[in-house]
């Protein structure tokens, strides 16, 4: 799935948490965190560790579990590197540059990924995912269907 993490990324961040885990108690703290960041390639300030620390401690005692790292890391850094690749995607798919996926693209990527959809398969594709009514796929917009199309 798109928005998931395989096996192999989770141990290998499962790992980098460990090594960092010096006394084995299963969590880190706000210090460690920024190394871990910085282990896995990602560089934050401290102010931005600082929130990042919030946004994970869940239960506020001041340390990190695995569990709570890997859902901070899923959602935040993971997604990032996803919405790279959805960028990319929404590029090829959007044919005129206009930055949005109108029908006739939407045909037209349906039929080049051998999809040969009638008009009103496509339409109720177009239909289902245009939130703003407006006829066309704007990037917010082609996330969600990537991310139907991947559960």
């Amino acid at each position: 799935m798109l928005f998931d993490i395989n096996d192999t990324e989770i141990h290998r961040i499962r790992d980098i948490f460990s090594t960092f885990d010096n006394d084995g108690s299963g969590s880190i703290t706000l210090n460690e965190l920024k190394d871990i960041y910085s282990a896995l390639g990602h560089d934050f300030s401290d102010n931005e560790i600082m929130g990042l620390m919030h946004k994970m401690d869940l239960n506020e005692d001041g340390f990190i579990t695995f569990h709570e790292f890997l859902n901070l890391y899923k959602n935040h850094v993971f997604f990032k590197l996803q919405e790279e690749k959805l960028i990319e995607a929404f590029k090829i798919c959007d044919l005129d540059g206009n930055k949005y996926v109108t029908l006739d693209e939407l045909k037209s990527i349906m039929y080049e990924v051998g999809e040969n959809l009638k008009d009103p398969q496509v339409n109720a594709i177009l239909k289902e995912v245009d939130r703003d009514n407006d006829n066309r796929i704007n990037f917010k917009e082609f996330i969600q269907l990537m991310k139907n199309c991947s559960d």
